[in-house]
């Protein structure tokens, strides 16, 4: 389902959304050199992918980046395979979920990666919990946080490249205005959801519709006016027959003023979907 330019995240809203978001998101070409990254992509690498020779760098029990790519050649698209990001020294690794697809053929291949911290903690914390701001989670998101600008950050002059990230992204992204509503959805959000033979029903609706504990659902509004983290957190989402679908949730939010100008969500299938689901929380991000 492709989005007209109409509906479409503005190119201003693309760099914010890309560049900000809680999870490591890199556009490469065929041999994995990459084109542009996120703040979070820079924090699992443990530098620049212009300080690291210009190329993603990773091993892993089962893959190495070569067989990874090799794989995603067959395969156009992989979801959920654990990697080890390193940097150019071998002393920085961070243990990641990977989702990536391959576009294109030739000189014009590029692929888009979505990867996913491994934490074991989450943000917000549960009600009965004992956990606190020094939870893997909260370290995660202070470090994205606080991470620089990376030279290879996405621009206006990234335009295309963003679009087809966002069009063919491997994981469901959608961005939340102030009151709730759907502003945009990429086809993977749609489809996961089962909107996409119907997409102006959930497109332009409020998030309420999807979420099946809407409790939980009034406790993140209020926590995206504060520009309040929500990392690896798992919830149920409800499809468009009602049906209950687990998904783990990567989100932050644009704020301004003390209102939300639009979240950053990203949205996994839950690969662990026998999990119990996360509670409310009585969590208050520090200042």
């Amino acid at each position: 389902m492709p989005n007209d330019q109409q509906n479409a995240p503005s190119v201003e809203q693309l760099i914010d959304v890309i560049t900000n978001s809680s999870v490591g998101i890199a556009v490469t070409d065929a041999t994995g050199a990459v084109v542009l990254h996120n703040r979070a992509q820079s924090v699992l690498m443990g530098g620049e992918a212009a300080h690291l020779g210009g190329r993603i760098l990773l091993d892993s029990s089962q893959d190495g980046l070569t067989a990874l790519i090799q794989r995603l050649e067959k395969e156009q698209r992989i979801e959920n395979v654990q990697v080890t990001y390193r940097d150019a020294e071998g002393g920085h690794e961070r243990a990641s979920w990977v989702n990536a697809v391959l576009t294109g053929s030739g000189d014009a291949t590029r692929i888009h990666w979505v990867s996913r911290p491994e934490l074991g903690e989450r943000l917000p914390v549960s009600n009965d919990s004992s956990q606190d701001v020094t939870s893997d989670a909260a370290s995660w998101i202070r470090a994205v946080d606080q991470r620089p600008l990376p030279a290879l950050a996405p621009t206006k002059e990234h335009e295309d490249v963003m679009r087809e990230f966002y069009e063919v992204a491997p994981v469901a992204i959608h961005l939340i205005g102030v009151n709730g509503q759907v502003m945009h959805a990429n086809p993977a959000d749609v489809a996961l959801v089962g909107y996409t033979a119907s997409p102006a029903e959930y497109v332009g609706g409020h998030i309420r519709t999807i979420y099946e504990d809407k409790g939980l659902l009034d406790d993140f509004l209020g926590r995206w006016d504060e520009d309040s983290p929500i990392i690896n957190f798992r919830a149920n989402f409800l499809t468009r027959e009602g049906t209950p679908k687990p998904v783990l949730i990567f989100s932050t939010a644009q704020a301004e003023g003390g209102s939300v100008s639009n979240t950053r969500c990203f949205v996994f299938s839950d690969p662990e979907p026998q999990r119990a689901r996360d509670s409310i929380s009585a969590f208050g991000w520090p200042a």
